[in-house]
């Protein structure tokens, strides 16, 4: 008999709504408890979705005995201390990115997660979905060559509100934390940490990042060129380029979308990729496969990597800083 798990969403915005979605894709996920910060609005969203029940309070939701697995859609500035509360209760999380708002957050979060016993992961949802996972596997199988260069941009316009999410600092605003991490995942998950690394930015009236572009030397010599911003449309895509040509996960490349080849050929070759659901459903169904299996970490998005990840938004952070 497959096991199935009640799930929580701790936040009721966009984010938790695209959430919500994906898990109705899953068999073994029951859409079970939301809540808000007000219960008003957490009812919204329990009818929108079909979920059981709604609370107006974080620690009540929490205090249901029925809740398996809770997702956390919170601003950035509230994920480490709500996935916090979480783990303090002693129900397994699955969190937004940007994990927290720095490394000793992170490293804070993973102890009390050691501490409690209880499953952890990054909701970093773009390297669960196939077009990535098929982009990984192209690239380490030999199908461009030796890879050498990665470039990955994550671009839009997002007009200037000092009270906008993206442009408040206490709400953890910037195109770094909020779409740079993209850029900087895939970087991550092809090369590893880089050993060299170097960031030019410009910055909003606010103070946080508006356009910051960033370099990485990696062990293996690769070099990754990875660009966000608020201010303009860029072409959103990865490109890996090798010996034998380049591999492209077309815009917008953190989403389910289309893989291409060109071998030094001049033309493109899409390179077949299966996709169910937002995407959203694969982040989820990892954590259940976890569960299932008794992990406290996915070794598809270890603890480890969640550490990396936060070490180099805050290095590329302080550098984009250094260059206001």
């Amino acid at each position: 008999m497959e096991k199935t798990y009640h799930w929580a969403v701790l936040g009721a915005g966009r984010i938790a709504n695209k959430f919500a979605e994906g898990l109705k894709e899953l068999s073994n996920a029951k859409c079970y408890a939301v809540a808000a910060r007000s219960l008003e609005r957490a009812e919204a969203f329990k009818e929108k979705h079909g979920f059981e029940k709604a609370y107006g309070s974080y620690e009540e939701m929490l205090a249901d005995p029925n809740v398996d697995v809770v997702y956390v859609a919170t601003t950035n500035n509230l994920h480490f201390e709500h996935a916090m509360l979480c783990l303090e209760a002693g129900k397994a999380v699955l969190s937004e990115k940007p994990f927290a708002s720095n490394l000793a957050q992170v490293e804070q979060m993973i102890a009390k997660a050691r501490e409690k016993n209880v499953f952890l992961m990054e909701a970093l949802w773009s390297r669960f979905i196939p077009s990535m996972l098929q982009f990984k596997a192209e690239a380490d199988n030999g199908t461009i060559g030796k890879p050498i260069l990665l470039q990955c941009n994550f671009g839009f316009i997002s007009p200037f509100d000092p009270h906008n999410r993206v442009y408040d600092p206490a709400l953890g605003g910037g195109s770094i934390p909020d779409i740079g991490i993209y850029p900087i995942f895939v970087a991550l998950y092809l090369f590893g940490y880089p050993t060299d690394i170097k960031v030019t930015s410009v910055p909003a009236p606010t103070g946080t990042d508006w356009t910051t572009s960033i370099l990485f030397k990696h062990k293996g010599k690769e070099i990754s060129m990875l660009t966000s911003s608020f201010e303009m449309v860029l072409d959103n895509e990865a490109r890996l380029y090798g010996e034998g040509g380049y591999l492209k996960l077309h815009g917008m490349f953190h989403i389910p979308t289309k893989l291409s080849v060109n071998r030094n050929e001049g033309r493109e070759l899409e390179i077949p990729v299966q996709t169910a659901g937002n995407g959203y459903n694969y982040e989820a169904a990892e954590v259940m496969a976890c569960l299932d299996k008794g992990l406290l970490e996915s070794p598809g998005m270890p603890l480890q990597f969640s550490i990396d990840l936060m070490r180099a938004l805050d290095e590329v952070s302080k550098k984009a800083e250094e260059s206001f």
